[in-house]
């Protein structure tokens, strides 16, 4: 092909000396199996870019769609390089998962590589994530587990991830979910239970509240932008609604603009915790 047309909107580069054409969609997946066995063979997807790939929700700035370059570890021997496109990072004697046939650091590896880039907060979310038992990464690592892995990290990162373990939940099932448990949390409100199950029990279907105070009958639920746009998780969401009224629920709403302004969702919270009787 002619550099002209190389250089044309047409095509997009997406590694050092290979490009695509600009209407292909390409996802991270597919070119991290690319990458691997053309672009670099040998080498092991780490630290953004293996969390990506494994599930692991990041902020925006550390994904492929964000803008960032794919990194690796090695091959073994390789030197360091930095660009735009893919970062070389030296090899380390890291445990190592393959998924979806990629070869890649295993994810709390991952974590720790990139730990200095997230806040406290956003690496909670990135493990409770890792550790959920439902609605998680492709991966799971059990909380259980991450207490043993982690026990034995060493270098930077390591001392971020133990501290950030005590906040880690197994029931968190959504990045959002995590936040606004932490955000009660930092204003000293009782620590709520995760996911808890409740039955219609006429039709027998079962609903999960995200956040509760189950001995209150307190539900908060988190509407995200999806409740207000999915037709069948906005009925859905109605269904549920009606099933807590009817059993005695108190139902608490949160969306983005309360966690981002949190004061009326707190007294809304407040004044249902001290109406049933919880002293805070």
């Amino acid at each position: 092909m002619h550099r002209r047309d190389l250089a044309s909107h047409a095509m997009r580069r997406v590694f050092p000396g290979w490009w695509a054409r600009a209407d292909t969609e390409l996802t991270l997946a597919v070119l991290a199996a690319f990458f691997q066995k053309h672009v670099r063979p040998g080498a092991v997807l780490s630290h953004q870019t293996a969390a990506e790939l494994i599930g692991i929700p990041l902020p925006r700035k550390l994904t492929a769609d964000g803008g960032s370059a794919i990194h690796c570890r090695g091959p073994f021997a390789s030197s360091p390089t930095a660009g735009s496109l893919v970062v070389v990072h030296r090899s380390l004697p890291q445990p190592e998962i393959t998924f979806s046939s990629v070869v890649m650091s295993h994810p709390l590896s991952a974590l720790q590589d990139i730990a200095a880039q997230l806040s406290q907060v956003d690496l909670i979310v990135a493990m409770d994530a890792l550790a959920a038992d439902q609605c998680g990464a492709h991966r799971r690592v059990r909380r259980s587990e991450m207490e043993e892995l982690i026990g034995e990290l060493r270098g930077r990162g390591a001392p971020a991830l133990r501290k950030a373990l005590p906040h880690v939940r197994e029931r968190s099932w959504s990045p959002m979910e995590t936040k606004l448990r932490l955000q009660m949390l930092r204003r000293e409100f009782p620590e709520p239970e995760l996911n808890v199950r409740v039955l219609e029990e006429t039709t027998g279907t079962e609903f999960y509240i995200d956040l509760a105070y189950p001995a209150e009958k307190i539900a908060i639920e988190y509407d995200s932008e999806d409740h207000r746009k999915n037709r069948k998780t906005w009925q859905k969401d109605l269904n549920k609604t009606d099933v807590l009224h009817e059993a005695g629920w108190k139902v608490v709403r949160a969306t983005i603009a309360d966690y981002h302004q949190p004061g009326a969702f707190f007294a809304r919270l407040t004044d249902a915790l001290q109406r049933r009787r919880v002293v805070l």
